[in-house]
C-alpha cells in the first residue's frame, strides 16, 4: 500500500514537472506512468484533487517541519538564517517540481495550502516557544513571515534558482 501510494505520487510528480499544470493531468496518465490499474488508484484516492491535496500537504508539511525543527534547536537571528537555508535547500532539491508548484498560477490552491500550513505551524511554534497568548498577534506575525518569505522563494523559483542557497539566505 505504501509503495503503491509512493508510485502514484512519483508518477504525479513527473507529470506535473512535464505539464506544469495540475489540471492538465489525467488519472489515465497517472496509472499508466505508475504501472497500476485504475481501480488501484481509486483504492488510494477518490480523484485527482485528493491526490493533489496529498502532494501539497506533504510539500507543506516538509517545509513546516524544517521551520519548526530548525527553530527548536536554535534561537536568535542565526536560527532564521538556518530556517531559510533549510527551506531553500529543500526547494532547490525539489527543482522543477518546486518551480511548478510555486510559480504556476494555475496551482494557486497548492500554494495557498502550503502557505496555510506554514503559517499555522509557525503560529503554533510562536505560541508554545514564546508563550504568546494574543491570537491576532500570533496569526499576524506568522502570516507576515510566511507571505514575505514564500513570496521571495516563489520569485527565486521563477528565475530558475538563479542564486545559490547561501545568496538567497542573505537576501531574505
Amino acid at each position: 500500500s505504501i509503495k503503491t501510494q509512493a508510485a502514484i505520487r512519483r508518477a504525479f510528480t513527473e507529470l506535473i514537472r512535464e505539464k506544469g499544470d495540475v489540471n492538465a493531468i489525467t488519472i489515465k496518465e497517472i496509472v499508466d506512468k505508475a504501472d497500476i490499474s485504475r481501480s488501484t488508484f481509486y483504492t488510494h484516492y477518490s480523484d485527482i484533487f485528493e491526490l493533489t491535496e496529498d502532494i501539497s500537504n506533504m510539500f507543506a508539511d516538509d517545509i513546516a517541519n524544517i521551520v519548526i525543527e530548525t527553530h527548536k534547536n536554535m534561537s536568535g537571528a542565526d536560527s532564521y538564517r538556518k530556517v531559510y537555508e533549510g527551506v531553500l535547500t529543500y526547494l532547490y532539491d525539489q527543482g522543477p517540481l518546486a518551480k511548478t508548484i510555486l510559480v504556476d498560477m494555475r496551482n494557486t490552491h497548492i500554494i495557498n495550502r502550503i502557505s496555510d500550513s506554514i503559517r499555522d505551524s509557525i503560529g503554533l511554534y510562536y505560541k508554545t516557544r514564546y508563550k504568546i497568548r494574543d491570537e491576532d498577534l500570533t496569526r499576524g506575525t506568522a502570516t507576515f513571515w510566511t507571505n514575505g518569505v514564500l513570496g521571495i522563494m516563489r520569485d527565486w523559483a521563477n528565475y530558475d534558482f538563479n542564486y545559490t542557497v547561501s545568496e538567497m539566505s542573505d537576501i531574505i
